[in-house]
Parts: structure tokens; C-alpha cells; sequence
């Protein structure tokens, strides 16, 4: 599978160096799919060859698109003294993202956690070779109410070397890694930080839903299963046992 801006039919130099944004009031809002005319089908599949997902859709949604509020009813009245939880440094590596993807990520963090939670953003660029994820993005990050840090590193590392590299940056309490195109929603953070407040040596992962890479179209995931390596240290999806899926009938809220 090609990497992300690697070379693709007829990719010039021109089409992976031009940021196509043209964001368009509404698209996608609440999570909502975007949909490509027929007549730009030529372009629409010329560009998805550069991150495997609809890049034309993505462009035409604002950085700050709103999302629903897709937490269960149960979880809507709990609460969270964010004085007593563990602020938080953000840290996500990208290698030829697209700017609407990476941007949207970022913005989508800010707008959805608490100020006084979010420590920092740390953005980790893996010899990215897009020229617009260079000096415009460093001067479009450097506007934002949360300190932002873009560090580079000058080699293709791979994605668990250039994490480690943000985390050698990151000076907030607790370290929160994300992948450079996804969207947060609200309160996204607080029960994960409340479970590492109660002990330092968890790792948490949130309930990852999807965004359709044709459409950018929100979707619930299916909640009961958490990832783990097989003895090959290959990763899978597992399902839960019956003792977690019962205890999830007396209390959705608590964690597995």
C-alpha cells in the first residue's frame, strides 16, 4: 500500500504541493456526510490516491465543524472536578497529511477540552515533504489559544519513533497520542484523564468511532470489544467476555 503523498497516477509535483481548502458553510455539520458531484469524480479519485481517503470531501468541511453529542445518557449527568485531574500534553505525529485532516484534528482538541486540561499540543512531523505543512502551518498553529509545538524530525522515523520523539517534548503531566486525522467529540477527555488521576500507571483508550474516508460522515462504532495483540504481537479487535458485557448491563459508565 502506498504511503501517504507517495506518488500516484499523474501526482506532479504541483497536486501534492497545492492545499485545496475551500471550506463551505455547513458541510458536515453534526457529523453529516459530504457528498461529491458525479461531475468531479476525475478529481475526486485523482486526490484520494494521496491519503486513501476522500480529499475533496475533506476540504470542503470547516476546521470547526460541529459534532453530536454521541455520549450514552448514563454518562451526560457525571461530572469532573477538573482541578483534581492531570493536565494533559496532546501529541500527534503526521507525514504528508492533509492540511483540512491535520487542522481539523487540531482545532477539533481545542474546541472540545476543557482549558485548564490541555496542557499542550505537540505536532511531530515525520519528513513530511508538503510544502505547505511547513512555514503556513507553523504560522497557522502559532495563532491558537493552546500552545502549540511543531517538532521536526529531519528522517523518516515511523510512527512509534516520532511519538516517543514528542513525548521526549511534552511537559504536561500525562502524555495523550492521537492519530492526525481524526475528530475528538465532548467530554472526550475528562473520563479518560479521571481514570489515570485514580492511578498513574494506566493506559487508557477511549471508545474509537470512524469517519468515512468517502463521505467524512460520522459513525457510531460498536462499543463492546478493546484491542490486543495475539502471541504473534499482531493487533486485533476482541470482543468482550460475558462477565464485561454483564457488568456493562448494571453500569454502561464504567470502564473495562
Amino acid at each position: 500500500e502506498d504511503k501517504p503523498g507517495a506518488p500516484g497516477p499523474n501526482l506532479t509535483h504541483e497536486v501534492l504541493n497545492s492545499n485545496g481548502f475551500d471550506p463551505q458553510k455547513d458541510a458536515g455539520a453534526m457529523g453529516a456526510p459530504v457528498q461529491v458531484g458525479s461531475w468531479e469524480g476525475a478529481r475526486m479519485q485523482l486526490l484520494y490516491h494521496i491519503n486513501k481517503f476522500n480529499l475533496l470531501a475533506s476540504d470542503r468541511i470547516p476546521l470547526n465543524r460541529t459534532l453530536p453529542d454521541v455520549r450514552r445518557k448514563q454518562c451526560l449527568p457525571l461530572e469532573y472536578t477538573t482541578e483534581k485531574l492531570p493536565p494533559t500534553s496532546v501529541v500527534i505525529v503526521f507525514h504528508n497529511e492533509a492540511w483540512s485532516t491535520l487542522l481539523r484534528t487540531v482545532h477539533s482538541v481545542i474546541n472540545r477540552s476543557p482549558a485548564a486540561l490541555l496542557h499542550e499540543i505537540i505536532l511531530v512531523d515525520d519528513a513530511s515533504e508538503r510544502e505547505f505543512l511547513r512555514q503556513p502551518l507553523e504560522a497557522h498553529v502559532s495563532q491558537l489559544a493552546v500552545p502549540v509545538k511543531v517538532v521536526r524530525s529531519p528522517v523518516r522515523t515511523g510512527l512509534v519513533r516520532a511519538r516517543l520523539l514528542g513525548a521526549q517534548q511534552a511537559t504536561g503531566k500525562v502524555l495523550t497520542f492521537l492519530d492526525a486525522h481524526c475528530e475528538v467529540t465532548t467530554g472526550w477527555l475528562e473520563p479518560l484523564l479521571s481514570r489515570i488521576g485514580q492511578d498513574s500507571t494506566r493506559v487508557v483508550c477511549p471508545i474509537i468511532d470512524i469517519i468515512h474516508e468517502d463521505t467524512f460522515q460520522y459513525v457510531r462504532s460498536f462499543e463492546l470489544h478493546w484491542g490486543a495483540f495475539n502471541w504473534n504481537l499482531h493487533f486485533r479487535w476482541y470482543a468482550l467476555g460475558h462477565n464485561e458485557v454483564d457488568i456493562r448491563k448494571i453500569n454502561i459508565t464504567q470502564a473495562y
